[in-house]
């Protein structure tokens, strides 16, 4: 049997050559001796990097090791966390909306979910708390969220889960979090968020011209957008406090429009300029083979979005005043921030034998959403009507066998996951799976590409910030730049 090479990837960037070594999780950078050395896995025999390479293993790095058993590290700990530490509840207090976005998942074009009148009563979402209670023990902080649909449809059952969880939750600290798309809000209902310090996600998709393609009342052929606005301005100027903590925006990105229309709108207005926004493009996944959703993303739409985010740089950089950058993109710099402080802190010297790539939560655990009948999904963002989504019911609880087999969805491909060097930073989850029991092993390969794609521009982003002295622990510039690999390493 042929021995592994290294585990490792290399890429490059303007400021020079580098590898990850996916066993210690590091980014080191290199000289293009090293780099060539190793690209051609030693064929090429250059005496100095070649002893350069022997004192990086010397060092602890450029290991072969692989995983060899698929087993995810939570997997004995699941039952006892899911007796005491579920902390986040999430309630699908309808299925109903009063709009009709047409990229919606509830909208028909999907195999997952459609809306329909489906609502929760108070007996489902009165089990569904006590069960948080149950089972969270351990945790001092719990959060409840509320969910459609639109949820402000059912504000009066939203007001009575409140009620009763203060009642019972006796000694614990509580979040309330709801994503809404802002069109149903009274002075009674932002009173009634804001004295109970709600997170709240509003729904905004551009300007009113873009707002409105897609954003339309489901009772009229009329757009959302002047509504949705008149009720953000009005907790802006009635509640500011509360609005700069508590207040951010989702936007869903319709790519044909460009980015910086969207961008120079958001910058432009000082409701949404100093906001924290999350963003995606329109999602095909489960979409319907006769209703084809289809949003491609052009070159101007990515040329633009790169100059932004080049500006953006130069913003961390002080090159550049911050408010002259995108807020689009603060998302994905929270993404950068989280993948370079979270390689920092793992310690790990090689990966283990018995292990699991990145991607999945803790299911039941990291979130429990329970649909309008009672039925407990990982969260709201897996495929409703598929059985392995299914992991419980208020009435039963939650089946462990099933929680366990989605903790380690790595399974369904572990032959290709074990020699993929995105295998720590992986994000794949149940989430991109549809219905088809079948599909599943496909429909979690086809992501691979993108998956790793987007992990090797984030690195050569991080690699590219820290070199020029970015600082990600303390998001801020520092006196000298660190070299990502001291260069002392290299005075052989």
């Amino acid at each position: 049997m042929r021995e592994s090479g290294p585990f490792i990837h290399l890429f490059k960037t303007s400021l020079g050559y580098y590898v990850y070594d996916v066993n210690t999780g590091q980014v080191l950078k290199i000289d293009k001796g090293v780099y060539d050395y190793l690209k051609n896995a030693g064929r090429e025999v250059d005496e100095l990097s070649l002893e350069k390479v022997n004192l990086l293993k010397k060092e602890g790095f450029l290991k072969s090791n692989r995983v060899k058993i698929t087993e995810h590290p939570y997997t004995l700990l699941l039952p006892d966390a899911l007796q005491t530490r579920v902390c986040n509840l999430i309630l699908q207090v309808t299925q109903n909306c009063n709009l009709r976005c047409e990229y919606c998942i509830y909208s028909g074009n999907y195999d997952t979910r459609k809306h329909s009148n489906n609502r929760m009563s108070f007996e489902i979402a009165k089990k569904s708390i006590d069960f948080l209670i149950e089972h969270s023990k351990k945790r001092h902080k719990i959060y409840i969220g509320f969910y459609g649909g639109e949820p402000l449809l059912e504000f009066s059952l939203i007001k009575k889960c409140i009620e009763y969880i203060e009642k019972v939750a006796v000694g614990k600290e509580i979040g309330y979090v709801m994503t809404t798309n802002a069109t149903l809000f009274t002075d009674e209902i932002i009173d009634y968020i804001v004295k109970h310090k709600f997170k709240l996600t509003i729904s905004v998709d551009g300007p009113r011209e873009i707002h409105n393609r897609s954003r339309i009342f489901a009772n009229r052929e009329e757009g959302s957008y002047d509504i949705m606005i008149k009720n953000v301005e009005k907790i802006h100027l009635k509640y500011p406090k509360y609005y700069q903590e508590c207040v951010k925006f989702n936007t869903v990105v319709l790519t044909d429009d460009g980015f910086s229309c969207l961008e120079n709108y958001f910058r432009g207005d000082e409701l949404f300029a100093d906001a924290y926004f999350s963003s995606s493009t329109v999602s095909t996944a489960y979409s319907k083979k006769d209703k084809k959703v289809n949003y491609e993303i052009g070159d101007k739409f990515i040329q633009e979005q790169q100059y932004e985010l080049f500006k953006l740089f130069l913003g961390k950089l002080e090159k550049l005043d911050l408010k002259y950058t995108s807020v689009l993109l603060n998302g994905y710099f929270s993404y950068l921030k989280r993948l370079e402080t979270s390689r920092g802190q793992n310690g790990r010297m090689a990966l283990p034998e018995k292990w699991h790539r990145g991607g999945p939560c803790i299911p039941g655990v990291t979130r429990m959403f329970v649909t309008t009948e009672g039925k407990i999904l990982p969260c709201e963002r897996v495929c409703e009507i598929a059985d392995i989504s299914h992991i419980g019911d208020v009435e039963k609880g939650i089946d462990i066998n099933k929680a366990q087999n989605i903790l380690n969805i790595e399974k369904f491909t572990e032959d290709k996951c074990h020699e993929c060097w995105a295998y720590s930073e992986c994000t794949t989850c149940l989430q991109c799976c549809d219905s088809n029991a079948d599909t599943i092993r496909p429909n979690i390969l086809k992501r691979c590409k993108q998956v790793k794609n987007t992990l090797e521009d984030a690195l050569k982003d991080n690699a590219v910030l820290s070199e020029l002295g970015y600082d990600f622990e303390s998001d801020s510039m520092i006196g000298n730049p660190e070299r990502i690999l001291d260069e002392e390493l290299y005075d052989v």
